[in-house]
């Protein structure tokens, strides 16, 4: 039981509809929602409480000596997971664009909060992303500012376009959401696992990560083809 299960995960989940049109947009709701206020809530949390206010980043850091960033990276990539997932009964796809739309907007709302504390307008921040993250430098540097207002970092760009891209697609129906899902995955996915490695790991990932999912992608196509004609 516990084979076929895991063949039918592995060999037709990725392309397989179990929902109705209106129980997909339920989950769609469910998820936007919760992506949505998890990312302004942590954004607030990580500016106030993370790194000022009372700072627990010093006691991240003496768990993690040098690397307190990455272990509240981690719990902040780990809640938004969990959080969307959740809500939407274990949406995969959901989940890693829920993720990837926090990626964003988390952001902007941390910056917001330095607005807030400080009363001054937080852009162009200081280019943090280019120097930590390697597939940031090698796509061009994401993270250098815009030359105009509202001079935020650049990756905000491509990024909205792409979340706007699925929820909109999301919205439409379980098949769209789907496409969009596969279209943009792998590549969110490669920057991730590329982000604190050397550019050439980076590279590596930007190329091999899509090459690998796509490949997946249209190998479950013709199998899931060739047994609708032989069924």
């Amino acid at each position: 039981m516990v084979n076929a299960d895991l063949k039918r995960f592995f060999l037709r989940r990725a392309v397989t509809l179990d929902e109705e049109p209106e129980s997909h947009r339920k989950t769609f709701k469910r998820g936007f929602i919760a992506a949505t206020i998890f990312s302004i809530l942590y954004g607030f949390y990580e500016y106030f409480i993370v790194y000022n206010y009372p700072r627990i980043l010093d006691f991240y850091n003496i768990m993690f000596p040098g690397n307190g960033h990455i272990f509240n990276w981690i719990v902040m990539y780990a809640g938004i997971v969990i959080t969307v997932a959740i809500a939407t009964k274990f949406s995969i796809e959901q989940s890693i664009m829920g993720l990837m739309y926090m990626a964003m907007l988390e952001d902007v709302f941390f910056w917001i909060s330095q607005w807030i504390d400080t009363g001054i307008y937080p852009y162009p921040a200081g280019n943090w992303w280019d120097s930590t993250l390697a597939t940031f430098r090698v796509l061009g540097g994401l993270g250098q500012a815009i030359p105009f207002w509202p001079f935020t970092p650049l990756y905000y760009i491509p990024g909205f376009i792409m979340v706007l891209v699925f929820y909109i697609s999301s919205y439409k129906g379980p098949k769209s959401s789907r496409i969009a899902a596969w279209a943009i995955g792998p590549l969110f996915l490669a920057i991730i696992i590329g982000a604190l490695a050397d550019d050439a790991f980076a590279i590596f990932s930007l190329i091999i990560v899509p090459i690998i999912s796509y490949a997946y992608l249209i190998i479950l196509l013709f199998l899931n083809k060739k047994r609708r004609e032989i069924g």
